[in-house]
């Protein structure tokens, strides 16, 4: 790909790709390395994007990026989520039941916090999200069901 090319995908889509590692590794300096590597790879690859689909293509770029930064050995110490100031840029704009929503969704194991977040706050359809995530549009509503079920009781609990 040329530079030209990276570069313009680069300023049409780091903060989304950088707001999803985020979600995805729960660590802003590891978020940050995704997105990288996901652009390095851009300019060493070859690739012709279709238009249409060049964010959904970097969306899966950064989900297979942040599984192999979950699996690798290096990365295997827990994230204090309570620590992390990343979760501040969303904040604006929202009202503390929204901070509250949002904070126990970023305590939930990927498996769910992740398609709840490509569905409710990036606006992927299920469709979109399995292509993403590799997995059956099923597993994506499941996912977002069941997942929306635990935020249900973890809310309850906490008020």
């Amino acid at each position: 790909m040329k530079n030209e090319d990276v570069i313009s995908l680069f300023d049409s889509y780091a903060d989304d790709l950088y707001r999803f590692a985020v979600s995805f590794v729960q660590s802003k300096h590891d978020a940050e390395d995704v997105v990288q590597e996901v652009f390095l790879k851009l300019l060493s690859k070859k690739v012709l994007l279709d238009k249409r689909f060049e964010k959904a293509y970097l969306m899966t770029m950064t989900a297979n990026k942040c599984r192999d930064l979950l699996r690798s050995s290096a990365r295997k110490t827990s994230v204090d989520l309570e620590s992390n100031e990343w979760q501040l840029q969303y904040y604006e704009g929202f009202s503390d039941h929204n901070k509250e929503v949002f904070d126990e969704l970023m305590r939930l194991e990927d498996t769910y916090r992740v398609p709840i977040y490509l569905a409710y706050y990036e606006g992927y359809s299920y469709k979109e999200i399995s292509k993403i995530l590799d997995i059956s549009e099923s597993a994506v509503g499941m996912r977002i069901k069941r997942g929306k079920e635990q935020l249900k009781i973890k809310l309850e609990e906490e008020s």
